[in-house]
């Protein structure tokens, strides 16, 4: 009781709006979204995908060996999953937390998303939660890097299991041009070589590793992310982003 009244009276001191459309929202609901918005997110969620590449698929077109999708392009990870498409209300409180820096939005979108890994068949494999990496500048100057506040909520509900950390395992070697930019053909030269492995030479050895990110458009950032990982010892590569981008051709991964 003495909660809601709490809240209650921050409501009327400083009420909640939706991150999405800005209406007023109810204070117990998990997203600061209005209920209009929190039914959208619902339904956007609610779109199947596949678990081995993470995209947009129905429930009859999926097999061991993914859709048709990743039959057609195979991916270099394990599996994957995330939280909804990335259109509509997740597109803009995807960008709003990014470009408008409204860090606050990352750890709603992170407790989301959380939800799937810790749901996902190997989740428990899990030895380690990696951020993608922003270079240096570009972290400068959005002040924060979003994958890190994904990866350290979704790391936190894997805790619950045994404990695991997100750690800063990669870096970006070079600033890349934003691949949302570029052609299909372009996106995965962009980004080839640009990463690293931080810290010493055989520490990701045998490791099951939890790739985290708020957006997969064509997949040449994971893909390159996931190459650098095993390439440094790791044993498999997982997934975790908050959205997905249909993409008619990406061309190889």
């Amino acid at each position: 009781m003495l909660r809601q009244l709490l809240v209650s009276v921050g409501q009327l001191v400083l009420p909640a709006h939706c991150a999405a459309c800005g209406a007023a929202a109810p204070p117990e609901l998990r997203m600061p979204l209005c209920r209009r918005c929190s039914r959208a997110l619902a339904v956007l969620m609610a779109a199947p995908y596949c678990p081995l590449c993470g995209r947009r698929a129905g429930p009859h077109t999926v097999d061991a060996q993914g859709c048709m999708f990743c039959r057609r392009y195979p991916v270099r990870f394990d599996g994957a999953v995330r939280v909804g498409p990335y259109e509509d209300l997740l597109r803009t409180l995807i960008l709003r937390c990014k470009r408008h820096r409204r860090v606050e939005i990352g750890p709603h979108l992170g407790r989301l998303l959380a939800e799937r890994a810790a749901a996902a068949p190997w989740a428990d494999l899990v030895d380690e939660v990696v951020p993608v990496p922003l270079h240096w500048g570009r972290r400068v100057r959005r002040g924060f890097n979003q994958a890190v506040v994904l990866a350290q909520t979704v790391a936190g509900a894997l805790a619950a299991a045994r404990p695991r950390r997100a750690r800063p395992r990669l870096r970006r070697t070079r600033p890349t041009p934003h691949q949302a930019n570029l052609s299909a053909a372009q996106r995965p030269r962009n980004v080839r070589g640009a990463f690293a492995v931080r810290g010493r030479a055989g520490d990701l050895a045998g490791k099951r590793v939890l790739l985290v990110d708020d957006v997969m458009t064509s997949g040449t950032t994971i893909a390159e992310c996931t190459r650098t990982l095993l390439r440094a010892g790791a044993d498999a590569v997982y997934v975790a982003v908050v959205a997905t981008a249909d993409y008619d051709d990406p061309g190889p991964w």
